[in-house]
């Protein structure tokens, strides 16, 4: 049976990850994304529901009864120790989903986007983890004029992420999207080609 490589692919806020998604999505390369299999674990219908209801208790829902991942964040944003809880909920349910999924995969490689991968200490999950980088002036005005998310709080959620530098350091490979989509293209490419010869 083939077995398919796990790719983690990582990076703080702004750096252009979701850029590098849209092109290996267009060069047909599976990819998942660890925020959207958390949504789903918090739909009414998810895994996750019932327990962090429980544990959270009514005041994070809205008026029909989902999750309301805003006043979710702000809350676990504000205490630690409920960060940790969620964490210990959701965080097994989305690696036994993303097990699934590599299984049913039939591609050589899957890519799946893991935001806070070393901060939540998955690399080892991972055969190679790529990074997004690029210099912090760009992704702060990326923040602000496409999530428009003021410099003074863009900085403020910096601090919670492990500093680029050391992601680099820490990666397989490193994107720099410092220069556009093409440059960006070029350098995914290489590693496309090299992860499809290893066959």
């Amino acid at each position: 049976m083939l077995k398919t490589k796990k790719i983690g692919l990582t990076g703080v806020m702004g750096a252009g990850k979701s850029s590098v998604i849209k092109l290996l999505k267009e060069m047909q390369i599976p990819v998942e994304d660890c925020d959207q299999i958390n949504a789903q674990l918090l739909s009414k219908q998810g895994k996750a529901y019932s327990l962090v209801v429980q544990t959270f208790g009514n005041e994070i829902l809205d008026e029909n009864e989902n999750i309301d991942a805003q006043k979710l964040s702000h809350l676990i944003f504000d205490h630690p120790l409920y960060k940790k809880q969620l964490e210990q909920i959701v965080h097994p349910l989305i690696k036994t989903e993303i097990i699934e999924r590599c299984i049913q995969c039939t591609f050589p490689f899957i890519v799946i986007e893991v935001p806070l991968l070393f901060e939540v200490k998955w690399e080892s999950f991972f055969d190679e983890v790529w990074v997004v980088s690029c210099a912090e002036e760009v992704l702060l005005k990326r923040l602000e004029t496409y999530r428009h998310v003021k410099r003074i709080e863009a900085k403020k959620r910096l601090r919670y992420q492990m500093p680029q530098k050391e992601k680099c350091e820490r990666a397989d490979v490193v994107f720099y999207n410092d220069k556009g989509f093409e440059h960006l293209r070029t350098q995914i490419m290489k590693e496309v080609k090299r992860l499809e010869k290893e066959g």
